[in-house]
């Protein structure tokens, strides 16, 4: 079980920040194309429209090499974390 400190830092964690959908699609397509490389998949059907959001992200990026998919990630990263220190000020 938790101690009750670090639940409570925990939670004050999570609601520091709700990253917006589109946040999270660059983050989920950098994060595929600098593991898995190009998208190769097929597109998910119809009856999956968030599997076919993150495909459509995924699938943009092209022939975006790992190495700047790594340093795309990194560098969104770091805009989401200056925004945060931006925050608590």
């Amino acid at each position: 079980m938790a101690e009750p400190g670090c639940r409570a830092q925990f939670q004050a964690a999570v609601r520091s920040y709700r990253p917006s959908y589109e946040e999270m699609l660059r983050f989920y397509s950098y994060y595929k194309q600098a593991t898995a490389g190009r998208c190769q998949e097929p597109r998910p059907g119809f009856w999956d429209p968030i599997g076919r959001y993150k495909w459509d992200a995924w699938h943009s990026l092209g022939r975006m090499s790992r190495e700047e998919a790594m340093a795309a990630y990194v560098a969104e990263m770091k805009k989401v974390s200056f925004g945060l220190c931006w925050q608590q000020v």
